[in-house]
């Protein structure tokens, strides 16, 4: 019988992608959305029901997890109350009785530089030592970061990000994050297990646009954009000042020192090779893959 599982901030980006990959792996998925009219989307998706919450909404929550063997967090990015609403979804899965417990962290949350990465270590120890039996999941940043830039990148021939062109990723497809998301979800032989998801090579920005180059037939250049741009754009788009702020520390960082992984445990988990960013571009940008 399929399991019920609860998928918390289920109507974002990433929520959506791991919906798609459970569904896919024939879950039974209660989505918890914070205002009803998100849940029709999550139903055309293939979530069984949808429950109405506020992950600062602790009853709320409570009643979401009702019924439910398995819950995954997936917390809003970058919020400053990480830690106390991981720990009250946590409560939550406690006093619903459910048996396993997925928490959606970051990669190397020990670097406490970057609030959010320590906030998600601070919540890992919370879970690692509580009752329930546990996941946690640690993706690397996401390649999902061009389909944004595409239309600019097609249009200039320029991939600009706010930090140096030269320093490495292992940049992950969120598809291949989902999809082992879901895997740890339906095979209790990944619990109590924290799995680095890292995409399988060690991208600068020049790599990148020297990928994009060979798969969109142009010349594409990396540069650099400054962070003062960084924060006026992200204002404008309507980001709040402690958002503008945390994004400024997180790149201020990876101008620093990247932010490197190691791909073999998603391999793992997936029982294949994790997507390259070649494969990835190419699919995003509705092209063939180029030969190297």
């Amino acid at each position: 019988m399929p399991v019920q599982t609860l998928l918390g901030a289920a109507n974002g980006r990433t929520g959506r992608e791991v919906l798609r990959a459970l569904v896919a792996q024939g879950q039974d998925v209660r989505a918890l959305v914070r205002q009803g009219a998100q849940s029709q989307a999550l139903l055309a998706l293939g979530a069984t029901d949808c429950a109405i919450g506020d992950l600062q909404d602790a009853a709320s929550l409570r009643a979401a997890a009702k019924g439910c063997d398995t819950v995954i967090y997936i917390g809003p990015p970058m919020h400053a109350d990480e830690v106390a609403m991981a720990t009250s979804f946590y409560d939550a899965a406690k006093q619903a009785g459910c048996e396993h417990f997925v928490y959606y962290s970051v990669l190397h949350p020990v670097c406490r530089d970057i609030r959010h990465h320590r906030l998600k270590l601070e919540v890992e120890e919370i879970i690692v030592n509580g009752p329930l039996p546990f996941t946690i999941v640690q993706p690397a940043r996401y390649m999902q970061h061009l389909e944004p830039l595409l239309p600019a990148i097609r249009a200039t021939g320029v991939h600009a990000m706010p930090f140096s062109t030269e320093v490495r990723f292992n940049v992950v497809d969120l598809a291949d994050v989902a999809a082992a998301a879901a895997m740890v979800v339906t095979e209790p032989r990944w619990r109590y297990g924290t799995y680095e998801l890292a995409g399988p090579e060690a991208l600068s920005q020049t790599d990148m646009a020297a990928t994009l180059t060979r798969v969109l037939g142009r010349r594409v250049e990396a540069q650099p954009l400054p962070l003062a741009t960084m924060r006026e754009r992200a204002a404008k788009a309507g980001a709040s000042a402690d958002r503008v702020e945390q994004m400024a520390l997180m790149n201020e960082h990876y101008d620093q020192h990247g932010m490197l992984g190691n791909p073999l445990v998603l391999e793992l988990l997936l029982g294949r090779a994790p997507t390259g960013f070649a494969q990835y571009a190419a699919r995003v940008a509705g092209v063939p893959t180029r030969p190297p």
